[in-house]
């Protein structure tokens, strides 16, 4: 059996890391300075909530980013978002491959409930051995050119999460604030993603000639990873503004660990349900085409890689 097919040769787990990893980096450094702006809505950033609910928010928080702070003020904190996207899509897409070897044995166990069954437990393999990172990027992204320059360092939101007041046992727990929502989140949201696109390329090799999918190969990746990926946006929104609410607490707002009742409770007096969904107009306009480009840059880096 050759090394392209015997998913039990170390060859294959490796060139499968290696395109993970790759997918994650480009899509997310794509969509960085979108990022940046969904987080400072989310956490409704007092510099920023002006922005918030208008059509022109997206494009006048970015200019204000960049009269601010620079272009580089565009990517602040990018480099713990590769950090963790890189690591995060590796072993994501691996756990992935690994998982639909467990629960999809055969054709007739291909189903919708199987697809997004796999793509939970990826979502979930991954999120433990990168949430630190997340924590520490969010600190970073709500942190303006308004703050002294010595308040504005990755550092400072290390030691600051690290010192911060709240009731968890262990002191390192406090790069995890917001896990439990993150991983309530994560299973709907990843299963989805996988289930959709899973589901559509299925679709698609039923109804599209092999010659049309062959010349727009391509396309059809990116477009069906852009419907995943808005799909599953919308459906756990409210779950990623409530984790974003806890990760940034102890910065935006009271200078100490937010809980789950205390976030919900924040969150409905700062804007009512529709604080639920702050920022998912940026959202959808980043995850589209970062799940699309996600997606499609691993179709291609398995086929460069010969997996």
């Amino acid at each position: 059996m050759s090394a392209k097919h015997d998913q039990s040769s170390a060859s294959y787990w490796v060139r499968s890391i290696i395109a993970g990893g790759f997918a994650g980096g480009v899509a997310k450094t794509t969509v960085a300075p979108l990022d940046r702006v969904k987080i400072l809505f989310q956490t409704h950033n007092q510099d920023y909530i002006r922005f918030i609910g208008s059509w022109r928010g997206i494009p006048g928080a970015l200019k204000e980013i960049f009269r601010n702070e620079g272009f580089f003020g565009l990517y602040r904190g990018h480099s713990l978002t590769l950090a963790r996207a890189v690591p995060h899509a590796a072993i994501g897409y691996t756990a992935y491959e690994a998982s639909r070897r467990l629960v999809i044995r055969s054709p007739e166990h291909d189903t919708a409930l199987r697809r997004m069954i796999t793509g939970s437990m990826a979502g979930a393999a991954a999120l433990p051995v990168t949430y630190p990172f997340e924590v520490i990027r969010v600190r970073m992204a709500v942190q303006t050119r308004l703050l002294p320059a010595e308040q504005r360092t990755v550092w400072f939101a290390i030691h600051s999460i690290y010192t911060e007041k709240s009731a968890l046992p262990l002191r390192f727990l406090h790069f995890y604030r917001g896990f439990a929502v993150s991983l309530l989140g994560t299973i709907p949201y990843r299963g989805g993603i996988f289930m959709v696109w899973e589901t559509l390329k299925s679709q698609s090799r039923q109804r599209l000639s092999e010659e049309f999918r062959e010349r727009n190969r391509h396309r059809l990746n990116l477009a069906i990873g852009g419907i995943a990926g808005a799909t599953s946006q919308i459906a756990t929104y409210p779950l990623e503004v409530i984790r974003r609410y806890q990760q940034a607490s102890g910065r935006t707002h009271a200078q100490h660990f937010m809980g789950f009742k205390e976030t919900i409770l924040m969150i409905w007096r700062t804007g009512g349900w529709r604080g639920f969904y702050a920022g998912l107009g940026v959202g959808l306009i980043k995850q589209v085409p970062m799940h699309s480009i996600s997606l499609a840059a691993w179709q291609a880096a398995k086929t460069v890689l010969n997996i």
